[in-house]
Formats: C-alpha cells, structure tokens, sequence
C-alpha cells in the first residue's frame, strides 16, 4: 500500500498521470495516459497492455532522464514556461496514487494503473463545439447529413467505418484489473444514455473493489427519473461497500445563450434542474468540469456567481482546461493579448482561495489566463473560427452573430 504517499519521482518533467492513469477508447481502439498526448494504437492482441505501450513506455523513460516527450506534453510545458500551475503540477499534489511498482523501484516504467478512464461509445445526445464525431453520435449524424465539409483549414468529417468494438475485451480484463483500480472514471459521449454503462454497474456488484472511486462524467441533459435511478443504484454500491465512493463530474463551461450554443443541446434550465438534484445528495461527491474556449471565457462570471451560490448548499470540487489538442481556432490565444484581459481579471476574483484546494485552482486559472493572453493576434485562426461557425449555424439554423457580437470586428472578409 502507497497510503498517504506522494508521486515519488522527482525529476522536473515527471508526470504522475504518466505512470499512474490511463484512458481507454473501446470504440475507437486507442489509449493514452492523459487527454493531451499522443495515443497508442490498441487491439484484441495488445489490450491487455493498454496501460504500458510502447509509446507510454518511451514517454515514462524520457521523463525519467528529466526531458519533455518530444510533442506528446506541450500543453503542460507551455504553461509552466509561463509560470503556471499544470495539470502535471496539480496531479503531484494528489496523494495516494502510486502504482504499486513504484514502492519498490522508482526507475520502473512497466507499472500497474491507479487510474483508468473508460470512452464506451460515441452515444452522446449534445454537439458541442470543440468535440468530435468519435465522441458523439450527434455531430457524427450531422456529419453524415450535411456531408464532408472542407474550406479556409476547417475539415468536418463523419466517422463511417473507422469504429472499433473492444468492449468485450474489457469487460475480460475487468474482473481481474478492477481490483487494483483506485479511481474508475466513465466518460462519453454521454454515459448516462448507453447500454454499458448499466453493466458496468452490474460488473461492479458482481466484482467489488472497496477501495475503488467511479467517477461519471455527465452532460446532466437526461430525464431526472433516469438521473434518480443511477443515484439510487450507486448510493446502494457504496452502502454495500462495492465501491469508496461516487463522483458525479456535472460538464459545463459557462452561463446563458452562450452556452447553450457551445454545447448544442443543453437547456440550462434543465441542466440546473438536475443539478440542484444531486446538491442534495449528501453522500455523493459533486464535481463540475469546465472547458474553456474563446466562446465561453466572456460569460464564465456569470457561471462562477452560481457556483459560489451553489457552493453554499453542498461542497463543489471545480475543475477546468483549456482546448487541447485542438480545434486549435477555438483557442483563446489566437485573439492575443487584449481581448479577454478584463474578463480573466474578474474570473479571478471571483475564485475562492479559502482551502489548499482552491488556491491551487487558482494558480491553475492564473497558468490558463496568462497562456490566453500572452500570444499575438491570430487572424488565419480566426478566420478559421468565423468559417467554422457560419458552417455549424447553416446546419444548426443558428446565428453566432446574435450571441457573440463581440466577435464581429474580427470578420473582415
């Protein structure tokens, strides 16, 4: 056991996600050891392994020599450059999950996950902005509706014929694998609407791992009996000491039209509805996750007052990133230094620094807001941005003129 243990290697680059986490697309058969670097191909032959590809392993060697893999880690390297807290900065401060290998020898590559991360499908009733046809069934449908669209850098494609199905080869590894799993996240599409999910629950009654936290990523866009079901039936896994405990991870960016645009599909109205619902869920552990795009940053305030008002109900664990790998035009760098200075000020302010925990979100803002505004204007990005809405809007019969007027001036062809 690694209780009360921190991530003992120590060299400057040395990620704990690296060694400790692994997320696993089965519809589209590739793994990575976090969201922003490069995956390794996985198949029938070579699941068992998806924790310890050859790619993981290069990449675990070069931070053991203290060195940045060579493209997979930008997205850290670039915030700390700038002087920001990174997702590998923030995991470090996480204790308690180490692979067990590592309690033995610190120069192990070849480990066992803490942390596993399940994609069953792409079945996914939104079609946010920043997401793919991989991750959701609705802009895939889309896709095929309107067909291949191609102009200015903007590729929308369908994903015909390039799913895989190694769902069965994890439910082989499950009985086995679960149990050295500390924290299982399940994440979509939206998992909360597709068949595996309610097996998993059935798989982990038949396979209990006390020590073990499912964490369920969640659009919060389903019927509220369908919601009160899935609480019942986690709640009873814990009573019963299946699991440690259950994460709900609620997905919104910010507030208002703005929203509902980005994440096409959400009503808010609906969305707070069900949230409130679990705010009064006493035993479950409620998280929101936001992405931070150049859509969302002007009316995250307006989110962040909520919070803070919710917050006085039940405690809220808050995270955030940015757009990593890409759309790389939906990123705010690409308006340069001016353009959301004021608004990250205010975002700031309105973060608590009550806790450890909330200092540390807050550094991590600060690493966001200075990577977001410490670039140049970027006309080409975001010429590329005005095409990809005018074409999203003659799909979606919407208008992003409306709702971002902020975003004219930089129209000028």
């Amino acid at each position: 056991m690694s209780t009360g243990k921190y991530f003992p290697i120590k060299t400057t680059t040395a990620c704990p996600l690296k060694w400790n986490w692994s997320t696993i697309y089965l519809n589209t058969g590739i793994t990575a050891s976090c969201h922003r670097t490069a995956f390794s191909e996985l198949t029938a032959e070579n699941f068992v392994e998806f924790h310890n590809t050859p790619e993981k392993l290069e990449d675990r060697k070069n931070m053991l020599a203290g060195n940045w893999p060579d493209s997979n880690c930008a997205y850290c390297r670039k915030i700390e450059e700038v002087g920001g807290v990174s997702d590998r900065k923030r995991h470090l401060a996480i204790p308690n999950l180490i692979p067990q290998e590592l309690d033995i020898d610190q120069t192990v590559t070849q480990v066992t996950p803490t942390i596993v991360e399940i994609y069953f499908s792409n079945a996914c009733n939104l079609g946010c902005l920043y997401c793919r046809p991989s991750l959701s069934s609705t802009i895939n449908s889309e896709n095929q509706k309107f067909g291949k669209f191609s102009s200015n850098g903007v590729e929308l494609i369908t994903h015909d014929g390039q799913f895989k199905d190694l769902v069965s080869y994890f439910w082989q590894w499950f009985p086995n694998g679960f149990s050295k799993v500390k924290r299982l996240h399940v994440a979509g599409g939206e998992p909360l609407i597709q068949k595996e999910f309610e097996k998993l629950l059935d798989m982990i009654e038949q396979y209990p791992s006390p020590q073990c936290e499912l964490n369920i990523i969640t659009n919060l866009m389903i019927d509220k009996t369908r919601l009160e079901y899935f609480v019942t039936r986690t709640k009873q896994l814990v009573m019963k000491k299946s699991l440690r405990r259950v994460d709900i991870t609620c997905s919104i960016d910010c507030w208002g039209i703005e929203q509902e645009y980005v994440r096409w599909g959400l009503k808010l109205d609906q969305w707070e509805e069900n949230f409130k619902y679990l705010l009064d869920q006493k035993w479950l552990v409620v998280n929101v996750n936001q992405t931070i795009s150049a859509l969302t940053i002007k009316t995250m305030p307006e989110f962040l007052i909520k919070l803070k008002e919710w917050s006085r109900i039940h405690k809220i664990g808050h995270s955030f990133s940015g757009v990593e790998p890409d759309p790389s035009y939906l990123k705010a760098e690409i308006f340069g230094s001016k353009e959301f200075v004021e608004v990250f000020d205010t975002i700031l302010s309105l973060l608590p620094q009550d806790t450890d925990e909330a200092k540390l979100s807050y550094k991590y803002m600060q690493g966001i807001q200075t990577q977001a505004t410490s670039g140049t204007l970027n006309t080409v990005e975001i010429q590329k941005l005005i095409t990809f809405l005018n074409e999203k809007d003659r799909r979606r019969g919407t208008n992003w003129r409306e709702i971002f007027s902020w975003l004219e001036k930089y129209d000028v062809v």
